[in-house]
């Protein structure tokens, strides 16, 4: 059977409607301006959009410091940020992307301050962590670059490829988990002043400025640089350029000119792609630096580690566990498309965007993460894209196809399955994980995530990290009994990373702190003094002064704690 041809899915484009609900994902055709593309998004997900990330966003730093502080110090905090910083970042939109926030507000029945305090998180987020590193001093980060979340790229294109046709995928690892990966839309946007395009973001998230690919066969993902410390208030949001990219551009070269025109706040990298001209642009840029690279080689990965030397200069140390990932992930993603080469499709592009790490641990050179909340693979060529579906991690699910001429499901493509892991015990165990996760950080729940946390280290015995994070919610818990003998299963299982196991002494030495057992405890401080820096300060308040129960986050992403 034939392919169907452009006018024949220009015609389905048309006849299809407005919204249907496709594998569990929400596919959205909007049209007119800015305003009646917001006005419709809203009207047809209103609902969804009420579950989705947006509220999600509009509380996250709240729930952030909470963790930490307690949810009075939580909502203060919060309440404070918006007034302040939120202010200055949401001055910063364009008329016609504030038009279409309007919009959105509107046809949902939603506030508009409500939707520009959830749309402004991401640099507020920044903004927070900028002042948490200034307070840390000034330490560059190792190898030029750390950030605190990941998204990874993988792309490849020419004799890289079976058929020579360019594809583009991308893990999008963000905050909204049982938000985002619940609520997924796959939006095309026919915008009255520009071209044809995609976006895979979810209910309530507008524009194509995050993940997206256009008419002219460009795809666009952008990286965020968290633990950079060049973040300026009073540039444009996150988002927009991206989105003027997938409607105007045609070329890599259109790509960068209207890059260099964008002023951010943040720090970001684009990665665009060209069907046409076999070739990407890696676009690295923060408020007063930028730096852009022409790859032709075939293939390409990125995580978000500036390969700029000056601008990873900006990076700072924040979290030890995170920077070995990032790193992780940009040489696990290189190597596995330089071991495939000449032979890679689309479903090895999601195998390597659902890589569970090499085996030694789930979390350190892992590129499916915790909080990978969607995965795409692009082919722009003839308008092709997979979407991965289901919860969180996405990367290990099955992903379906769509069709960007025809705006819809692309009826009779299978999906692709090389990101689902063969290993179902294993996946089921850290879907555990992710249920610890939402009951901790989301519902203030230790008790429960512990149970969650049993469970995990019931279907994936050797992982050790299962115990780590299963004894520091015992403390939580005020369980120091139960934490010691998680603690002590997690330093038999021992763990391929020095630092990792001198943190399990330090949080081992604290519970026996709580349970009188001084000797023991200054015994575990000693063995963490060779842990990274913030460990062996810990360590070292340990021998000087038995521990006394306080707050901490637990950071899921990575298991551990930022700030121990």
């Amino acid at each position: 059977m034939n392919a169907p041809s452009s006018a024949d899915r220009s015609a389905m484009a048309r006849a299809r409607p407005a919204y249907e609900r496709h594998a569990g994902l929400h596919v959205l055709r909007l049209s007119g301006d800015d305003y009646e593309m917001g006005y419709q998004h809203g009207r047809l997900l209103s609902g969804a959009i009420r579950r989705g990330p947006l509220p999600y966003f509009a509380s996250y730093v709240d729930t952030m410091v909470a963790a930490g502080l307690g949810p009075r110090a939580g909502w203060l905090a919060g309440e404070a940020l918006r007034r302040t910083v939120g202010r200055r970042i949401a001055r910063g939109f364009p008329g016609h992307v504030r038009a279409a926030l309007d919009g959105l507000a509107d046809g949902a029945g939603l506030s508009r301050a409500e939707v520009l305090g959830a749309v402004t998180m991401p640099e507020t987020y920044l903004w927070l962590l900028g002042r948490v590193i200034a307070l840390r001093g000034p330490r560059l980060a190792p190898r030029a670059g750390a950030a605190l979340l990941g998204c990874t790229s993988a792309a490849a294109w020419g004799d890289a490829v079976v058929d020579g046709r360019l594809l583009h995928g991308r893990n999008f690892d963000y905050q909204g988990v049982g938000a985002w990966d619940t609520e997924q839309a796959v939006v095309f946007h026919r915008p009255r002043d520009g071209q044809p395009y995609v976006s895979v973001s979810a209910a309530g998230v507008l524009f194509g400025g995050i993940t997206a690919m256009n008419a002219a066969g460009l795809t666009l993902v952008v990286h965020q640089h968290m633990a950079s410390d060049a973040l300026e208030l009073g540039g444009v949001p996150i988002g927009v350029a991206g989105d003027a990219v997938m409607r105007h551009a045609r070329t890599l070269d259109d790509a960068r000119r209207m890059l260099d025109d964008d002023r951010p706040s943040g720090c970001w990298t684009y990665v665009v792609a060209s069907a046409r001209e076999q070739a990407a642009l890696c676009y690295e840029t923060t408020p007063r630096g930028r730096a852009h690279r022409h790859v032709g080689s075939g293939t390409f990965a990125y995580s978000n580690v500036f390969l700029d030397r000056e601008l990873g200069r900006t990076e700072r140390h924040l979290y030890p566990a995170h920077w070995r990932n990032n790193l992780a992930r940009l040489r696990r993603a290189d190597a596995l498309l330089a071991e495939r080469r000449g032979r890679i499709d689309a479903d090895a592009i999601a195998r390597i965007l659902g890589d569970p790490g090499d085996g030694t641990c789930r979390f350190e050179t892992a590129i499916s993460l915790l909080m990978t909340v969607a995965s795409v693979v692009f082919r722009p060529e003839d308008g092709r894209l997979w979407v991965a579906t289901g919860r969180a991690p996405v990367a290990n699910r099955e992903y379906v196809a769509f069709d960007l001429p025809a705006e819809g499901p692309a009826d009779g493509v299978p999906p692709l399955t090389g990101g689902v892991l063969a290993d179902t015990a294993a996946a089921a165990a850290f879907d555990a994980y992710r249920d610890a996760y939402a009951a901790y950080f989301d519902r203030g729940d230790p008790a429960e995530g512990r149970r969650q946390l049993a469970r995990a280290a019931e279907l994936a015995p050797v992982e050790p990290l299962y115990r780590y994070v299963a004894g520091l919610l015992a403390l939580l818990d005020a369980d120091p009994a139960g934490a010691a003998s998680e603690l002590d299963r997690a330093i038999q299982l021992g763990h391929p990373v020095p630092e990792r196991r001198a943190a399990f002494h330090l949080w081992r030495g604290r519970a026996r702190d709580r349970l009188g057992r001084r000797d023991d405890a200054v015994a575990d401080y000693q063995r963490a003094r060779l842990g990274d820096e913030h460990v062996s300060r810990a360590a070292e308040r340990g021998l000087a002064r038995a521990w006394r129960p306080r707050r901490f986050g637990v950071e899921f992403t990575l298991a551990d704690v930022p700030i121990p």
